[in-house]
């Protein structure tokens, strides 16, 4: 008994640790197909400082000097808090504040302060004098916006850019004496489909009457080292969340956004870090590309996580910290070696020193071999240094296309310039040879006898019905009539027509090249392709029939059956071309694809217009009146099917349950 209690007691010793251990937060990052992985822990929880009584607080930055300014809002304060002592150094009050927000110190150590209910942003001195107030801007320009300024940021010539509580129309720009600038920067209203509609069908007065067409607020403004503004916008989760801005206030960012976004900041090498209210932290290059994300939500007390993540900031040795508004703590985290080594190979490369960046990317793959960031950082850098075949194996494995396409089109043009001269050669030869043999064979002996061999081939069953498809495509009507009057064409090479149509399809599914190959195999559901091809043939030809029956068409079942393999040789051609030809294009070559396909679907509607009407002896408006009604016999079909598989699977469920309550019964189980 005495052992047990022992036991007991040393394994109670190991549950702090234990719980410690579970608080590490999950680091998620993109795989080549833009899904979210786990990946390598990115940053560790380190402290948790809950003892500086802070209230409500929503904002924090860190200065020069390296101490962070705290806005504790609910005490109507700034708060100075030595990290490296965990002491607070001093506090910043002033009788103006009511409800501070927002901070910012600028190099020159000029705190300016956004208080909401104040209606003003305060600026202070080294010494922590008020030395300006900006009011509200007294300009016409201004008109009766509402200046409520929740969020402040300076860039290197002192102008302000304030973030308004409820103000739609954009960042605020105030010059560094108070005059309003204009709004900087504004979000574009996304239209849902019914409102879409209703700009379509809507006079302008029901237009006015519309309240929801405002665009989304901004949640966050911030100033890199380079004076350079970034954005994140509050209540949105798409495009555009956070954004880059230029001298013009255009986004010049890549970046898409998942959260709803709280605050962010910068380090010295330009990475870019985000909070989200929901206790997500996230962070991206410095031209936008997402690295990874890592935090999460709790209510509980737990180290890393947040109930409400209000505000970040990272200090010069990589240390990062959050605030959390309603529990009112402070959390740091330090940088794991996987990330320090993805820092340092972005940095590098943004220098221009491509060779040293490579050898740290591949450092990073030694951390995690599936890393999409660092298969694009080698890619990137083979492609600047030249190494292009390199380049493009990265970038396969890093699932970008668009680079891809780069080192691919370098490759091509390498490959033509070395073997251009043996093009021509070939070119002239192949032209030389036809004038000599037309000059030659003057009796066109040669000809006829190509002519006899080409015709007997041609003879061969199979072949011949294949050689027909290509008459059905340039001639439909006299080919639909052969194929109709004097028994041209077969069932057999009909069949053989629809096998190689799915097998067409099914390589232009699987088989692309990598830059038009958007899917890979193991994501597609084969079987549903090949059912779906062949049951929309199937559908189609028997509801014809049952449509063009009734109307007095004159083709049988049979006649429909060939005439829709015949017809579906644009198809066969246009997609088989396309697959073939995507080996040799590049991305700025995708317009040929389109139109390649685009051209073939066209063809393959005029060849399927002219055999029904060829088929069933029909006018133009009887061919129309009966693919319409082809369509909706079509679109029936498929719904009393879908029906029938429900009730047959409740069918399968009721039985099933029966038997499970007889089995039972039958063993005396419940």
């Amino acid at each position: 008994m005495k052992k047990l209690i022992c036991f007991l007691l040393a394994a109670a010793c190991f549950i702090p640790a234990a719980i410690a251990a579970q608080s590490t937060t999950y680091t998620w990052a993109l795989d080549r197909k833009g899904n979210f992985v786990h990946t390598q822990d990115a940053y560790l929880p380190e402290r948790t400082v809950t003892d500086l009584m802070l209230k409500e607080p929503e904002d924090m930055f860190i200065a020069a000097d390296g101490y962070m300014y705290i806005c504790d809002t609910g005490n109507r304060r700034v708060v100075v808090y030595d990290t490296k002592q965990n002491e607070i150094v001093r506090e910043i009050t002033h009788e103006g504040f009511q409800r501070p927000r927002g901070i910012y110190i600028t190099r020159d150590m000029d705190l300016y302060v956004a208080d909401s209910m104040a209606a003003a942003v305060f600026r202070f001195d080294r010494n922590d004098n008020l030395i300006q107030t900006f009011d509200r801007p007294d300009s016409a320009a201004f008109g009766n916006t509402a200046y409520a300024p929740m969020r402040v940021a300076i860039d290197n010539r002192g102008s302000l850019y304030v973030v308004g509580e409820g103000v739609s129309n954009g960042i605020i720009q105030l010059s560094v004496t108070g005059e309003f600038l204009g709004f900087f920067t504004s979000n574009k209203v996304k239209l849902t489909f019914i409102q879409v509609l209703q700009n379509i069908f809507f006079t302008d007065a029901q237009k006015k009457s519309l309240m929801d067409r405002v665009p989304g607020t901004f949640s966050n403004v911030h100033t890199d080292s380079q004076g350079i503004v970034h954005t994140v916008t509050m209540g949105r989760d798409g495009e555009e969340v956070l954004k880059k801005h230029n001298m013009k206030g255009s986004n010049i960012f890549a970046a898409d956004g998942w959260d709803t976004y709280s605050d962010l900041t910068t380090d010295q090498n330009g990475i870019v870090y985000t909070s989200a209210s929901n206790g997500w932290i996230s962070a991206y290059t410095p031209d936008g590309n997402f690295i990874f994300d890592f935090g999460g939500y709790s209510t509980a007390d737990i180290a890393g996580l947040f109930e409400y993540l209000t505000s970040i900031a990272v200090e010069a040795d990589g240390t990062l910290w959050a605030l959390d508004l309603s529990k009112a703590y402070l959390q740091s985290y330090k940088p794991t070696d996987y990330t320090l080594s993805i820092y340092e190979a972005i940095t590098r490369f943004n220098e221009g020193r491509y060779t040293e960046a490579e050898e740290i990317w591949n450092t990073v793959l030694r951390y995690n071999q599936s890393s999409v960031l660092a298969h694009d950082g080698i890619g990137r850098a083979g492609l600047y240094t030249q190494n292009y075949q390199k380049a493009e194996m990265h970038f396969e494995l890093a699932g970008n296309r668009t680079y891809y396409s780069q080192a691919y089109w370098e490759l091509r043009n390498d490959w033509l310039q070395q073997n251009l001269i043996w093009i021509l050669l070939i070119i002239v030869a192949l032209v030389l040879t036809s004038l000599i043999l037309r000059y030659a064979d003057k009796k066109k002996r040669v000809k006829l006898a190509i002519g006899h061999v080409t015709h007997k081939i041609g003879g061969v069953y199979g072949i011949r019905d294949f050689v027909f498809a290509f008459s059905v495509m340039r001639h439909p009507l006299d080919a639909y009539y052969d194929l109709k009057r004097k028994n041209k064409g077969s069932y057999g090479g009909a069949t053989l027509l629809y096998l190689l149509l799915f097998i067409v399809l099914l390589l232009y599914q699987t088989s692309k090249a990598f830059i038009f190959q958007m899917t890979d195999v193991q994501d597609m559901n084969l079987l549903a392709i090949m059912g779906g091809l062949f049951g929309v043939i199937l559908l189609f030809i028997v509801c014809n029939y049952l449509v063009t029956s009734i109307n007095d068409g004159e083709g049988s079942i049979g006649d429909i059956y060939k005439m829709v393999a015949y017809a579906s040789m644009p198809i066969t051609v246009s997609f088989g071309l396309i697959t073939v030809i995507s080996y040799g294009l590049t991305e700025n070559e995708r317009f040929l694809v389109t139109f390649i396909q685009l051209a073939g679907i066209a063809w393959f509607c005029v060849v399927m217009y002219l055999g029904l009407q060829e088929m069933h002896n029909y006018s133009l408006r009887n061919t129309v009146k009966s693919i319409l009604f082809t369509a909706l016999f079509i679109a029936i079909a498929i719904v009393v099917l879908l029906i029938l598989t429900v009730l047959f699977q409740q069918i399968a469920q009721f039985v099933q349950s029966v038997g499970r309550e007889v089995y039972y019964n039958a063993n005396g189980t419940i």
